[in-house]
């Protein structure tokens, strides 16, 4: 990933947030996509050519799961630690850090596909 982050010219905020979505999309994978004790498969591929600077399109054999079609992911992110559901959180987490974040089930295999956002301008400090 971090190859092609430089490929795409992405800044060090860009690069952090590809690492973290790809690895909470994998870390599901291994935890939740396994068939006994059968690992699933993993591919992820990268565009640099589209309207983003880079769309990273990542692809499981793991059973059809479609954790972003799960409601309420944010709403129990307002709710109390102790009255929160487990789980979740790393999808939301998915969504805020990745952009145009989609979903679908193809030819046997889960497929999320999400671009990396602009980085946003960091506020300047008054000088004082």
């Amino acid at each position: 990933m971090d190859r092609a982050c430089q490929q795409a010219g992405c800044s060090p905020g860009q690069r952090t947030r590809v690492q973290l979505v790809v690895e909470e999309l994998f870390s599901n994978t291994v935890k939740y996509g396994r068939r006994e004790a059968v690992p699933a498969s993993v591919t992820i591929s990268v565009d640099l050519a589209g309207k983003h600077p880079m769309t990273v399109h990542y692809e499981d054999d793991a059973p059809q799961h479609d954790a972003f079609d799960q409601a309420g992911a944010e709403d129990s992110l307002k709710a109390s630690v102790t009255s929160r559901r487990v789980g979740g959180l790393g999808i939301v987490l998915v969504r805020e850090l990745g952009k145009d974040v989609s979903y679908s089930w193809s030819s046997g295999k889960n497929h999320v596909t999400f671009s990396v956002a602009a980085d946003t301008p960091r506020p300047r400090r008054p000088k004082t």
